[in-house]
């Protein structure tokens, strides 16, 4: 019943396994066929399991050009290198030859660069690591950049989809532990509210860029609109942000507690940026910069991406999968 109350507030429910073992198994429960509308594929999957995890989502796929996508992550060691990016991203894409997979990048800039070059030769794109409203902004920039000469090329653009991913819980921890530092009890009001203040913001941004002429024409032309995809927000965070045009990623145990947390109070993202721009007033009152804690946090995450690559990934066959793994689930983090 969460499932369809999310689809039916526009809002795309993802599989967010936690190893790949989870992945195979909701492919063999027939959980992403009738359930889900994209998937996120843990680091290490072999080739023949990611394309069954496509297989299996290619109905959605087909029906809904902007449902059905399965996000597959390319080496984080690559993140400063746009030409080995665009290589790995190429090499993947080939390997899995399956129309609805995506490849999921850093968006460093290096990776931005490589998001412009990869939507030019119509391949689809999720970016991660995106942790703030500066670096967002610039990820839009890249995606209109790249969808233009995609247009040039004679690429159709509705085989091009765009995600672009916000860590809403990992945001939240660190402005909390920020908070501690500063001496901030546990019960202060402003905890836990700096995720949905960025996600809010984020939201905001991508409604006015989709008023201007560039997606007009973009849009007559078959684009489909970048979706935005929450993750780490645990099972509290699926009611509170929902909206059109979004999706969240889910591991199995948290479809289940957020379910068990009730139904869904309808949209609310939408016209919230004035809230937003409070909330994060707030915090910059109390000496929380939400953009520095955005820039160290990516940092964090790139480094730690890096450092288990070799550990998470074994002898993968198929070429650069990267993920971000929250506490407890690995998927949701990306």
């Amino acid at each position: 019943m969460l499932l369809k109350q999310l689809v039916a507030e526009g809002v795309s429910p993802w599989l967010a396994p936690g190893d790949a073992g989870e992945l195979d198994t909701a492919v063999g429960q027939r959980t992403l066929k009738h359930a889900l509308e994209g998937a996120l594929v843990p680091p290490g999957t072999e080739p023949g399991l990611i394309r069954a995890v496509c297989d299996a989502l290619l109905p959605a796929y087909g029906t809904d050009a902007g449902a059905g996508q399965v996000s597959v992550p390319v080496d984080p060691r690559l993140a400063d290198d746009a030409g080995a990016l665009v290589d790995a991203a190429r090499m993947l894409h080939a390997t899995v030859r399956r129309p609805n997979v995506m490849v999921r990048i850093p968006m460093t800039t290096a990776g931005r660069t490589a998001l412009v070059a990869l939507l030019t030769e119509g391949i689809g794109v999720h970016g991660s690591l995106v942790t703030g409203a500066v670096r967002y902004g610039q990820v839009l920039d890249a995606y209109v950049q790249g969808m233009e000469r995609a247009l040039a090329a004679g690429v159709r653009l509705s085989d091009v989809p765009v995600v672009v991913s916000f860590p809403v819980g990992l945001f939240d921890a660190e402005a909390d532990a920020r908070l501690t530092e500063l001496g901030a009890p546990p019960d202060h009001a402003a905890r836990g509210t700096a995720g949905l203040a960025v996600a809010r913001t984020l939201f905001r941004l991508r409604e006015q860029r989709l008023t201007g002429g560039w997606w007009r024409v973009l849009r007559a032309n078959g684009a489909l609109p970048p979706r935005l995809l929450w993750t780490t927000g645990g099972a509290a965070g699926v009611g509170r942000l929902v909206g059109w045009n979004t999706a969240h990623a889910l591991a199995p145990r948290t479809v289940e507690e957020a379910a068990r947390l009730g139904g869904l109070a309808g949209d609310t993202l939408l016209n919230q940026h004035t809230s937003a721009a409070r909330a994060l007033a707030d915090l910059a009152g109390l000496g929380i910069d939400a953009e520095e804690a955005a820039a160290a946090l990516a940092t964090r995450e790139l480094e730690r991406l890096r450092r288990g690559w070799d550990l998470m990934t074994g002898c993968a066959a198929v070429p650069g999968p990267e993920s971000e793994r929250p506490s407890g689930s690995a998927g949701e983090r990306t």
